[in-house]
């Protein structure tokens, strides 16, 4: 979890060089098209130099990529920020030679703010943001008036203002709107990467017994060859005392190494309920060793004390030890003393609801729990930097239990107590 910053930024940020020489060619083909219409059947005057040699600078530039990047590779974040911003200052060159903000093709500007917005983290984004408003305004005073001898086009001063508003407005509208469900799209496939990383080492861990039994599949065969050998050699006449001694040694000893890697090497059933299953008491003291080595008691409450309930019979599911794991050790980190794990039991779902006796979570953000890099805790707890990590924990339990079908839900302690309950609801029909 350490690793969280890395795997955003690992998210591919910038725009494929391929996809990037596709559209600005698309620019190319309609800033040209455009003006042909534009001059030749709607009769407007254009500045046919100024336009051609700024649709020419754009296609120059657009090759230029070619040699410096493969066509698949993703630009970096400031190579991605300078091609965006001359494209924003050509599309400004072409608007300014053709009528400034009266030209309604100034809207274009917002897809550059879209891309903007959508592949850069908010450094560039902020500096491209702040190019646009500032050419928008230029282009308001300064300009090339259309012309066209059979239209009066005297703009009046207030369309133009009303231009700019409506431009300003909006851009100000797309980067907060576009760009906060990105940021969470970004943050919430960050967070999902570290959740599938956590479970395939678990997983992993799991399988070692397969890894056991191949050493043993391949150690066998040479220590029988050893073992061979020394029983032949102590059958020699003419072999001293002292050697057989050591050969029968050396037999026992491989026996026993042989026995060591027969355990290791038998495969368990799948039907065994001790190797694939676990009782709901042994996980639950499972997960207290976590948080009593820390210092903090833990305590477990069965409903009425139930034998039956504690001997139930769960499927030894990596997802549920690790989502359990986290929401345990998460209550551990904010408490001041005590973690308490009370289970209740119907017919239908087993409740599991885990309680500190913290500070609870901030009223603020108590709905958003479960997002990714959403804080958990009060204000006043972050503030000591304990567990201050953003909620990430939290989503990973949410999302590797609610695979399993489980629902999990959180919410402070009735006052005058304190802290935080987390319910963890199992269905009985399932075992999971």
């Amino acid at each position: 979890m350490e690793n969280k910053k890395d795997n955003i930024s690992s998210l591919g940020l910038g725009i494929r060089v391929k996809t990037l020489v596709n559209l600005r060619w698309i620019a190319v083909l309609g800033q040209t098209i455009t003006c042909f219409i534009v001059h030749y059947f709607l009769n407007f005057e254009l500045p046919w130099t100024e336009v051609s040699l700024t649709i020419l600078a754009l296609a120059i530039s657009n090759f230029a990529l070619y040699p410096g990047y493969s066509i698949n590779n993703r630009l970096n974040e400031t190579s991605t920020t300078f091609v965006i911003a001359a494209d924003i200052i050509q599309l400004a060159l072409m608007i300014f030679f053709t009528g400034g903000l009266s030209n309604p093709f100034v809207v274009l500007f917002l897809t550059h703010i879209a891309i903007t917005v959508t592949s850069l983290p908010i450094r560039s984004t902020s500096i491209l943001i702040i190019l646009t408003i500032f050419l928008i305004t230029i282009l308001g005073f300064f300009n090339y008036p259309l012309v066209n001898e059979n239209l009066d086009l005297t703009i009046p001063l207030i369309f133009i203002i009303g231009m700019w508003i409506s431009l300003f407005v909006t851009i100000l509208f797309l980067t907060f709107y576009a760009g906060g469900l990105t940021d969470d799209s970004r943050k919430t496939s960050a967070a999902l990467k570290i959740a599938e990383d956590l479970l395939v080492n678990e997983k992993n861990l799991s399988s070692l017994d397969g890894l056991a039994a191949a050493a043993a599949h391949h150690l066998g065969t040479p220590l029988g060859t050893i073992s061979l050998i020394a029983n032949e050699l102590k059958n020699e006449i003419d072999m001293p005392d002292s050697a057989k001694k050591d050969l029968i040694i050396l037999s026992d000893e491989v026996e026993k190494c042989k026995a060591i890697l027969g355990s290791l090497g038998e495969k368990p059933s799948s039907d065994d309920d001790l190797i694939t299953k676990i009782e709901l008491q042994a996980l639950l003291e499972e997960l207290g060793e976590l948080i009593k080595a820390k210092g903090i008691e833990f305590l477990i409450n069965f409903q009425n004390n139930d034998p039956n309930l504690k001997k139930f019979l769960l499927l030894r599911r990596s997802e549920l030890l690790l989502g359990l794991s986290n929401i345990v050790e998460n209550a551990a980190d904010f408490t001041s003393s005590i973690v308490e794990l009370n289970v209740d039991y119907n017919d239908e779902n087993i409740e599991l609801k885990i309680q500190d006796n913290g500070k609870g979570f901030s009223n603020t953000i108590l709905n958003r729990l479960g997002d990714p890099y959403v804080s958990s805790r009060s204000s006043s707890i972050q503030k000591d930097d304990k567990g201050s990590g953003l909620g990430l924990g939290f989503f990973i339990s949410k999302t590797l239990l609610e695979r399993l079908g489980i629902k999990i839900t959180a919410y402070n302690r009735p006052p005058p107590e304190t802290g935080a309950i987390v319910s963890v609801l199992i269905p009985t029909d399932k075992r999971l």
